[in-house]
């Protein structure tokens, strides 16, 4: 009986610590974060989110071949008062290819495909793990990064990135704001960006965009209800549909709620 209960408390805490590693956000303070844990939370947070498309911008596009990818930039300016990489610490390994169709029983996609990060810039935590990265990069000192972080934002803002932008890059700003929206899953409150800024390489390449939201609709309802579970981001461009939900039950940190 002892031994049962040395297990089963060992695999407790085991399983606590596995938790607090994964979740760095909760565990220690930015200013204790790794590279290990910007990985995380950058790329694999509830803040972040990995989507898979088919490459339907490409005419020469061949099953089974990988899409050619534009560089990514890794070190792209931030908002205009931000002095960090906008894209962060994009992952820059090759986007894997989709296992869903393999698993079915229906016909296998050979389409080539690409991976988007959709972030949740607004966030404290993804603003964080930028400064953190500009601070152990040598870009700013930890008293600029906490200037930055303490300047407050007055929207939800998403980032969005790829290692191809090429469906993005001559589509202007109404464009883009009438192919996007931000709904409340509770409020059923429904919004278009407010304003949506693109950061462009030296080159003229649209490396990434900021997507602005209002945080109330224009009847002056609250696109978050006081129950929210979530949000639904969608961008539908011409070869290109992003859409992924963010779940606000997890989008939470130590101080508390986090979007």
């Amino acid at each position: 009986m002892h031994k049962k209960i040395l297990i089963g408390v060992a695999f407790l805490i085991s399983t606590g610590l596995i938790r607090a590693a994964n979740e760095p956000w909760k565990s220690k303070p930015f200013q204790l974060w790794d590279k290990a844990d910007l990985a995380i939370i950058l790329n694999s947070s509830p803040w972040a989110k990995k989507v898979e498309v088919d490459v339907n911008w490409k005419p020469d596009a061949t099953p089974g071949g990988q899409p050619q990818m534009a560089p990514t930039d890794t070190t792209g300016a931030l908002r205009e008062h931000m002095d960090m990489s906008k894209g962060g610490m994009p992952d820059s390994t090759p986007p894997a290819r989709s296992t869903d169709t393999a698993a079915s029983s229906g016909p296998t996609s050979t389409s080539p495909k690409v991976s988007f990060t959709i972030r949740w810039y607004s966030s404290r935590v993804i603003r964080e793990a930028l400064a953190r990265e500009a601070i152990i990069t040598g870009r700013i000192s930890g008293e600029e990064a906490d200037k930055l972080l303490a300047q407050p934002l007055a929207d939800y803002e998403i980032i969005v990135f790829g290692p191809d932008m090429t469906p993005f890059q001559n589509l202007t700003e109404d464009q883009l704001k009438s192919a996007s929206y931000l709904e409340g899953k509770q409020s059923k409150q429904k919004v278009a960006p407010a304003s949506v800024r693109a950061n462009k390489s030296p080159d003229g390449r649209t490396t990434s965009l900021a997507f602005l939201f209002p945080k109330k609709a224009a009847s002056g309802v609250d696109i978050a209800s006081a129950q929210e579970k979530g949000f639904d981001f969608s961008c539908k461009v011409k070869g290109l549909n992003l859409h992924d939900t963010f779940d606000t039950r997890n989008m939470v940190d130590e101080k508390g709620p986090d979007f």
